[in-house]
């Protein structure tokens, strides 16, 4: 990997720190995350499942999961943050094949097969990431209840419990569900 390619892709990766989640912002939360924040709050929630994991006798790539988790948004970078309510199936598969050309363009090939496999969630690593992935965007929307932010009931609504078969996120889904006074789907 070049200097150039390195800093080239460091500059593409920034743009996420200005681009706010827009979940948030269309329910009126101002300052709200920016994906950057984002990533790297399901970075240290991944880091933290693995160790849990590995407590539990499990043997997971650690390193791997945390790339992982580090490059999961990063074609939004170019995209944006689209919301859950305007990803239809049709649009969803769409924006899976730009996201992938788009990552592929501004990362170098090693780093865009993270992106690749945190997308696919096939292995370990990548179904950890995306427990994370829904589970950060709950502890935002227990932190924003906390703060007195209203509007958040559809987050809690329309969270599917997406634990991977991973018994640990199971009950990290149950502590945010009971702190918010929330039912767990």
């Amino acid at each position: 990997m070049t200097p150039a390619r390195i800093v080239d892709a460091v500059l593409a990766l920034d743009a996420l720190s200005d681009l706010p989640r827009t979940g948030w912002l269309l329910r009126g939360i101002t300052p709200c995350e920016s994906i950057a924040a984002h990533s790297y709050s399901v970075a240290v929630l991944t880091g933290m499942i693995v160790d849990r994991l590995r407590i539990e006798g499990l043997e997971v790539d650690g390193e791997r999961a945390l790339r992982l988790a580090l490059l999961h948004d990063a074609a939004e970078a170019r995209t944006g943050d689209v919301p859950m309510p305007a990803k239809s199936p049709e649009l969803r598969a769409a924006m899976r094949s730009a996201q992938r050309r788009l990552v592929h363009g501004m990362l170098p090939a090693s780093m865009a097969s993270h992106f690749d496999e945190a997308a696919l969630g096939e292995t370990l690593e990548a179904r950890i990431v995306r427990s994370a992935d829904k589970l950060q965007m709950l502890c935002k929307a227990l932190r924003y209840q906390q703060q007195g932010w209203q509007g958040l009931d559809e987050f809690f609504a329309a969270a599917s419990v997406r634990d991977e078969g991973i018994e640990p996120v199971r009950a990290l889904y149950a502590e945010v569900f009971r702190r918010a006074g929330r039912e767990l789907p």
